[in-house]
């Protein structure tokens, strides 16, 4: 089959992800055409050879996600697609999709139902569209998700849903799959002798401040900054990140899904530090501390860090006790996508 995958550039999640699944994709016989945004994304997708789109960034301040500061700086999207909309459709036209794939990337989503043609979504958000607010939950931000989610991948004929939380009695055309992990993760054989790493989406001075107090040595992996601050240590993102993955003893960061989940799967404590007033990353880091895989603060403290730090042994026998399959999304769409080339070829009746 021939598959637009539009992946979301805002974080790497999406992106890392993309990577494994291209590839077991193209190694099933598809072929596949990119659309993703972000200088970063881009970059990291450019074996594939990407179709560079505009999409959605979200910008913060000290309060945490700012809605104005995220509105004004996504208004160049409608002047870029106002320009370039006709070209994006021919080039998408002479490709002859057979289906679209949208990993939470809303241009993918408009152009599937545009060239009706059908649309698979896979993403760990729209979990978030089958829940209640949780206890202390915020109204607004919980309802943004949703809407952005809603807006992201409305109308797919299937959801793929990445979740540690499987739903019993899904629904029909609703997948809860477990998170995919690529080769790369799959391949590491864990230890617990090196620093621990700390993975943060945006600066956070507070927290490395924090850490400079705590005895032992931590590994800092943000917007590619280098140098080091007493027994704080900052590196660029590349080759040595899966190193240091490996070694660690724990993760501290942000709470994206994607490391999370690569965390669970090789049995790393994890101290969450999610974004403030951005409710996805809010709730995951909910999830660590209620499974026993972790602890999170928006403002971590010193007491708080040492206690996680502390308290690694009980959190790993926790880890120890789950498993799951990191091919089981990998699995999971390509029966669908064999199921929907199936119904294409089956003959329509004559009325």
């Amino acid at each position: 089959m021939n598959i637009v995958y539009g992946v979301s550039g805002e974080g790497l999640g999406h992106v890392f992800e993309a990577i494994q699944v291209i590839g077991r994709l193209r190694a099933e016989g598809h072929v596949v055409k990119v659309l993703t945004y972000g200088d970063r994304a881009c970059e990291s997708l450019a074996t594939f050879a990407p179709t560079r789109i505009e999409g959605v960034h979200l910008c913060f301040d000290e309060r945490g996600m700012s809605v104005p500061a995220t509105a004004r700086r996504n208004l160049p999207i409608f002047p870029f697609y106002l320009r370039h909309g006709r070209r994006l459709r021919r080039e998408l036209e002479a490709f002859r999709p057979d289906v679209f794939l949208t990993a939470y990337e809303p241009y993918t989503t408009i152009m599937a139902h545009v060239l009706k043609k059908p649309l698979v979504s896979m993403d760990n958000q729209n979990e978030l569209l089958h829940l209640r607010p949780p206890a202390g939950t915020d109204l607004f931000g919980f309802r943004l998700v949703q809407l952005a989610t809603f807006v992201a991948t409305r109308g797919a004929v299937e959801y793929v849903i990445k979740s540690f939380l499987k739903a019993a009695d899904p629904g029909p055309h609703l997948h809860y799959v477990s998170p995919v992990i690529q080769d790369e993760i799959r391949a590491i054989h864990p230890t617990a002798d090196g620093p621990v790493l700390v993975y943060l989406t945006k600066p956070n001075p507070e927290l490395v401040a924090v850490l400079r107090t705590l005895p032992g040595t931590f590994v800092v992996y943000c917007h590619n900054q280098v140098g080091s601050e007493g027994n704080v240590v900052h590196r660029a993102q590349g080759p040595t990140f899966l190193a240091d993955l490996a070694r660690a003893p724990a993760i501290i960061g942000t709470t994206g899904f994607s490391l999370i989940a690569d965390a669970i799967y090789l049995r790393k404590p994890y101290f969450g530090v999610p974004l403030k007033r951005q409710f996805e990353q809010t709730y995951n880091a909910q999830f660590l501390a209620r499974a026993g895989f972790g602890a999170f603060s928006e403002s971590p403290t010193r007491e708080e860090l040492a206690g996680f730090l502390g308290g690694l042994p009980a959190y790993r026998e926790r880890l120890a006790g789950l498993r799951f399959d990191p091919a089981e999304q990998e699995e999971t769409l390509l029966r669908i996508l064999a199921s929907l080339q199936a119904a294409a070829l089956r003959p329509h009746p004559v009325l």
